[in-house]
């Protein structure tokens, strides 16, 4: 993924189209409303996504996390209290977030794939969101996602270990714990073997 510096900002153009992409707004409609043409505006929307560091087939609600996280872009008000989320809620929306395709969102959510359709219309019914773009803006109003957009956006390559390969850590501070990986079979023993031998006196 193509790294971007984090104090570099759109320049107007841009930012005015990332405002329409926040509300999940066709690009047929962002052009009337900013005077574009269609290519443009599909430019503008390529421009963002490379300002972002984000891959061409970014979703939506991926891009829209980004410039929210980064302070883009505004959230939309939400106009009324942000909802009690369940854990299993919470992750969801994280993956939503961050993931593009629904494989990945639902391995990074930890629920089945043949689920995952099911479990998001139920967070779009609780949070009152009208679809997964609205609800990142919903959640980024109510600061229920962090504001520096430092969930590793669109990391579907690095995809959650399987059962038996993660282990737990103590939990952090704010309560939660993170996954660490187990380290690979051989790696001290290649690591030793590059270390400088001792020869005796």
């Amino acid at each position: 993924m193509t790294e971007t510096s984090k104090t570099s900002l759109l320049i107007p153009s841009l930012r005015r189209v990332a405002e329409h992409l926040v509300r999940n707004a066709a690009n047929a409609d962002i052009a009337v409303a900013e005077g574009l043409s269609a290519s443009t505006v599909h430019a503008y929307a390529k421009d963002i996504r490379q300002h972002l560091g984000l891959p061409p087939r970014a979703s939506r609600a991926v891009i829209a996390h980004a410039l929210l996280g980064r302070g883009e872009a505004t959230a939309p008000e939400p106009g009324r209290p942000a909802p009690v989320l369940t854990a299993d809620d919470e992750l969801l929306l994280r993956a939503i977030g961050t993931r593009s395709r629904q494989a990945d969102i639902a391995l990074a959510a930890r629920i089945a794939p043949a689920d995952l359709r099911t479990k998001t219309e139920s967070l779009l019914s609780t949070t009152g969101a009208t679809d997964p773009v609205h609800l990142i803006g919903l959640a980024h109003a109510w600061g229920l996602l962090e504001p520096s957009g430092g969930d590793r956006a669109e990391a579907d390559h690095d995809q959650l270990a399987p059962p038996g390969e993660a282990e737990q850590s103590p939990a952090r501070p704010d309560g939660r714990t993170h996954t660490a990986r187990t380290p690979q079979p051989g790696l001290a023993a290649r690591h030793l073997s590059r270390s400088p031998r001792r020869t005796s006196p």
